[in-house]
């Protein structure tokens, strides 16, 4: 062990005067109020930047719902046209017009390509979701198939805009 290094610790050991221990607690709490404020100061910026999300969420959500009734709004008006050509369609063929089925088949073809399905077609199983029952008859059809189309139902990506209006079979009368 060398003395003179002892002797040197010691010295700079004094040199460095005690710390009150107030002193120190004092540092302790600036520096734990400074950590704080930095800490708030994050805080109040993530929740600047939540809000703002938030905000856009809502306008996102009210534009979404502005499309979607304009999309029902045209839907809607796709089908009443539809319905006046369809009559159109059955006067015609009724009367003998020539060219009536490939129009026909040209306007199936367009309401396929814009998403809408049409339900409702002679031969169909009566399904709840799918059909309003106008009214039931007696014929040589299974029970409960769908006999007549009253009125074509659509659905639209999947979900059922209108049901069809049907006739559909009771079965053969059997009395």
């Amino acid at each position: 062990m060398d003395f003179n290094d002892e002797l040197q610790k010691l010295l700079d050991a004094e040199k460095t005067p005690p710390l009150d221990p107030l002193v120190e607690i004092a540092q302790a709490q600036a520096e734990a109020l400074e950590e704080i404020r930095r800490r708030n100061a994050d805080l109040s910026l993530q929740v600047e930047e939540i809000y703002d999300i938030i905000k856009d969420a809502d306008e996102n959500a009210k534009e979404l719902k502005l499309a979607e009734r304009r999309e029902n709004a045209l839907l809607g008006s796709l089908i009443s046209t539809t319905g006046i050509l369809d009559n159109l369609l059955e006067y015609l063929r009724r009367a003998g017009a020539e060219g009536v089925e490939p129009l026909a088949a040209q306007h199936e073809a367009a309401l396929i390509s814009c998403g809408l399905e049409r339900l409702g077609f002679p031969g169909e199983r009566l399904d709840p979701r799918l059909h309003t029952v106008i009214s039931a008859e007696f014929n040589e059809a299974p029970l409960e198939t769908v006999v007549q189309t009253v009125e074509s139902g659509y659905q639209y990506r999947g979900k059922v805009i209108r049901k069809a209006a049907v006739i559909i079979s009771k079965g053969a009368d059997t009395l």
